[in-house]
């Protein structure tokens, strides 16, 4: 039996998210991560006081437990240490971006209905910009504006 043809139906597409470089997204960025940071850096000398603690108490106790437990602190702070460093290094990627340029922030899906006869390319090639927040254009990319 054949099934019952259809005009038209609804599908999920993905849609790049593209935003323009700004002063003001440069610094929003900036202070994200820098709040990042600091709450990062805080978790860190926490870790060291738990560490240090755990150190003197493994001194006068030997036990294999606390031995452990230093361990997992340490192996926390070194990923605390890497992330400082990846925080870091994106915090001067991003004072290197050049203002007035687009780059890529992501992704979102988009509802789009297709039917018979729709040219693919076009429905499947869209991308939404961004300008301090605010969608400036929508691109069928290989036409013109939506």
């Amino acid at each position: 039996m054949v099934g019952k043809l259809m005009e038209k139906i609804k599908i999920i597409q993905r849609v790049k998210i593209k935003t323009i470089i700004t002063e003001g997204l440069k610094n929003n960025l900036l202070k994200e991560l820098d709040a990042l940071l600091k709450r990062t850096e805080t978790e860190q000398q926490h870790l060291s006081f738990k560490i240090k603690r755990t150190s003197l108490e493994l001194e006068k106790k030997h036990s294999e437990e606390l031995l452990m437990i230093r361990n997992e602190f340490q192996d926390e702070r070194y990923k605390n240490h890497e992330e400082i460093r990846n925080i870091k290094e994106n915090m001067e990627a991003i004072t290197k971006l050049v203002l007035g340029e687009e780059t890529c922030q992501g992704s979102v899906d988009r509802i789009v209905d297709v039917k018979v006869g729709d040219d693919w390319d076009i429905l499947e090639h869209c991308e939404i910009v961004l300008k301090d927040n605010k969608v400036i254009e929508i691109r069928k990319v290989g036409s013109q504006r939506v």
